[in-house]
């Protein structure tokens, strides 16, 4: 890993070609993207970063919000010399690359965005809230509460080095990086500019998301994005990039793959 004065990042994948960007989400660090950056860096230069405050990167800086999220980014894009990126990002990194492809369509040629939403419904804040403020009682319980609701317990029996995985991945994560990545999660919101969206978009949902409500939301989605597609990760909780990896490392190849290299 290299580390900028922002933030942590490793680059792979084949030289001179068009550019990848994973975004990972809270919780998340470089390596979440591991099993996808190693089934495209035969065809694309790869990026993948930690968080602030998640793995090697540094504390995220005060008041952080969802803007500021985004805009790490770019400046992470600048730093390295990236004029533009595919970027692909699952739960809040889904959300962060939706408003990478609207805040910024010069510099995004394709966004997947993974299991995610706009804009957290009201319930949905309230439960946040509650998360962030137990998180004060430190991380610990926090990522035995976060992984049980990642992986379907079918799915963690029988990979139980993927559960484990998972849970050192967020034992990496600093409070003081959690809590900002919860505060722009309840804060972000850009719902009503969906259609504004110009970027060529696929939504990936996961069937078993959550008991399959946020499928819907996906759905809902994908008919406000102009031109936007949808693509659904048979028997697969949220963490599909996990938990179906051939599944989705071939929806991403679909979607990626042509349009982008012929740009």
């Amino acid at each position: 890993m290299n580390t900028l004065p922002s933030l942590s990042y490793k680059v792979s994948g084949l030289a001179r070609a068009p550019w990848l960007t994973f975004i990972p989400g809270i919780g998340n660090d470089a390596s979440f993207w591991d099993a996808q950056a190693a089934a495209l860096g035969e065809r694309f230069r790869i990026l993948q970063f930690d968080p602030w405050g998640h793995a090697a990167s540094p504390a995220p800086p005060p008041g952080c919000r969802f803007e500021d999220v985004v805009r790490g980014v770019v400046q992470l894009w600048d730093a390295l010399g990236i004029g533009r990126s595919a970027v692909a990002g699952l739960g809040f990194g889904g959300s962060v690359a939706l408003a990478l492809g609207l805040g910024h369509p010069d510099r995004v040629e394709q966004v997947v965005a993974c299991c995610c939403r706009p804009r957290q419904p009201d319930d949905r804040r309230d439960f946040w809230r509650a998360r962030r403020a137990a998180a004060g009682l430190g991380m610990a319980p926090l990522v035995e509460a976060t992984v049980d609701r990642w992986l379907g317990a079918d799915f963690r029996a029988a990979h139980p080095e993927v559960d484990a995985r998972l849970r050192a991945m967020m034992r990496r994560t600093t409070l003081a990086g959690y809590q900002a990545a919860l505060d722009a999660f309840i804060d972000m919101d850009f719902e009503d500019a969906l259609e504004k969206i110009e970027v060529p978009v696929l939504l990936v949902a996961a069937e078993h998301d959550h008991g399959g409500g946020p499928v819907q939301a996906m759905r809902a989605m994908a008919q406000r994005i102009p031109g936007a597609r949808l693509a659904i990760v048979p028997d697969s909780g949220h963490i599909c990039n996990h938990e179906a990896p051939e599944a989705l490392n071939a929806i991403l190849a679909g979607f990626l793959g042509e349009p982008a290299l012929a740009r």
